[in-house]
């Protein structure tokens, strides 16, 4: 009877970690040939991290209502946080959903083509406190192109 419920709770512990959903598999690759990766959410915020075309730390794009939701996506509100190395640092500081103070941020907005992965993304972004602006396209990598 104790082997069986034993067996019973391992099944079920195994069952519920499968049928999560597993965002850090989402990549997709930049123009530049970086990848952007749904590394987290932080309550109902997804954090996207890419390497920044200068400075050696990860950017980050927090994505605001996305956090959680991997069917039914559209256009979000998000902002973007880069090191100080970088580049050019905005005249304020901004605190980002994990409470860490970043000197070099703007408001982005991210949008999906389709409701669920695999889909392209396109990011719009601004400097500091500028309206986002320009258009970069994300294509969705599935199989082995993901390093």
């Amino acid at each position: 009877m104790k082997a069986r419920l034993s067996i019973g709770v391992v099944s079920l512990a195994l069952g519920m970690l499968f049928s999560m959903p597993a965002s850090a598999d989402e990549v997709w690759v930049l123009p530049s040939g970086n990848q952007l990766t749904y590394d987290r959410d932080v309550g109902d915020v997804a954090v996207l991290t890419y390497r920044p075309e200068q400075g050696l730390e990860s950017g980050q794009i927090f994505v605001v209502g996305l956090g959680g939701h991997y069917e039914g996506r559209s256009r979000y509100q998000a902002y973007w946080v880069e090191a100080d190395d970088a580049g050019a640092a905005c005249a304020a500081a901004l605190v980002d959903a994990e409470g860490r103070t970043w000197r070099r941020w703007g408001l982005a907005t991210v949008s999906f083509a389709s409701p669920g992965f695999p889909s392209r993304l396109t990011l719009s972004r601004g400097e500091c406190l500028s309206a986002p602006s320009g258009r970069i396209t994300a294509r969705p990598v599935v199989g082995a192109g993901v390093r």
